[in-house]
């Protein structure tokens, strides 16, 4: 007690430093659910480890499209005006160059458009050319036995996410003739490559008068096509009727060819004045259409000139429609019912007559 008198206290204890966790084990106690974590903290957790997976990739997939986009303008084409094109370089450089005689040889028989050998004899699935006059679509079509394989496959059958543009097997380009109707496809980019151009018909009317022929020349003969119809089409059942516009690359007798006609006609946001008759040939363009929540198609369809026919068309005939046949869920978002069948019918040869002769007439009228 006599040392408390003097004020001599006892030492206190020294107190032991907690010693400091490293950076990346805070971070893993943060993020990782342990034992004896609440439920509530690991809901929170797994919530985080989600949304921080799903930032990840995206930034990967920015990443990779920054850099293909950053590529295809390095690599593409210089046209003559000096404008960039949408083409590889070297794409253009090869159909321009004179083929060898070796290149030329081995061109499949029938064919008679020898300059694309050279083209031929890097990618023996090249089966033609199309071109847009006034767009930049500009590019080489191949065709194998599928309609997957080109999806994210370049020329050179190297990984490429934005593709090739391809046409549909189901119509086989060959020596012996065009399908009655090619479907080619071409992914709409979120950046101007590929098919993207498209989608200016649908916007625009004066797009169409501007560019209403489309080139589209193969190693059997060359082709030009007048644009007849630019419609919008569901692929799902749930959001409405689906109209599987790629299924008739044959026509096997007038009443498909004629229904294929008037579906497309009915469905078109144009009424483009083109006359149609059967056995003519068509070539139908289809993208993505990416402007809703639902998996659409914007469809361009056009039809082959006819030998000795006036390739030009009549673009004061090209009005916007004032009734369009779209599908459940184009409605529910749109509105713009459609209102009965308004566009002139009589420019496809016998068409009148077959939807008298069937009961398919759809008169606006009875939409009052």
């Amino acid at each position: 007690m006599a040392e408390m008198d003097m004020g001599l206290a006892p030492s206190p204890r020294k107190k032991r430093k907690k010693k400091k966790q490293s950076f990346w084990k805070s971070v893993k106690l943060g993020l990782i659910p342990v034992k004896g974590d609440s439920v509530s903290e690991i809901v929170r957790k797994l919530v985080f480890l989600s949304a921080l997976v799903i930032l990840v990739v995206a930034l990967v997939l920015i990443g990779v499209y920054v850099a293909q986009f950053i590529a295809l303008e390095l690599n593409a084409a210089v046209d003559e005006n000096g404008n960039r094109t949408a083409t590889d370089a070297h794409l253009f450089e090869v159909k321009n160059r004179t083929p060898t005689a070796q290149e030329i040889e081995q061109l499949p028989e029938g064919s008679i458009n020898e300059e694309y050998a050279a083209l031929y004899a890097e990618n023996s699935d090249f089966v033609g050319w199309i071109t847009i006059p006034g767009t930049n679509i500009d590019y080489p079509v191949v065709q194998t036995t599928d309609n997957d394989y080109y999806l994210h496959k370049a020329f050179d059958k190297t990984w490429l996410f934005e593709g090739t543009i391809f046409a549909d097997y189901r119509g086989p380009i060959t020596s012996d003739g065009m399908p009655h109707n090619t479907v080619i496809y071409g992914h709409n980019m979120l950046y101007k490559y590929q098919f993207t151009a498209l989608t200016n018909y649908k916007k625009d009317i004066s797009f169409l008068r501007m560019s209403p022929i489309i080139d589209f020349n193969t190693l059997y003969g060359d082709g030009k096509y007048k644009v007849f119809a630019v419609f919008v089409v569901n692929w799902e059942d749930k959001y409405g009727d689906v109209f599987d516009y790629t299924g008739n690359t044959y026509f096997h007798n007038q009443a498909e060819f004629y229904n294929y006609v008037l579906e497309c006609g009915d469905r078109s946001i144009y009424d483009t004045g083109v006359d149609v008759e059967y056995g003519d040939e068509f070539l139908t363009l289809s993208t993505c259409e990416a402007s809703t929540y639902m998996d659409l198609r914007l469809v361009v369809v056009a039809r082959k000139v006819r030998e000795n026919e006036d390739p030009t068309v009549d673009t004061s005939k090209i009005v916007r429609k004032s009734s369009i046949k779209y599908f459940k869920g184009y409605y529910q978002i749109y509105g713009n019912l459609w209102k009965g069948r308004t566009w002139d019918t009589s420019v496809i040869k016998g068409l009148d007559a077959y939807i008298k002769e069937h009961g398919l007439e759809d008169d606006p009228s009875n939409y009052q």
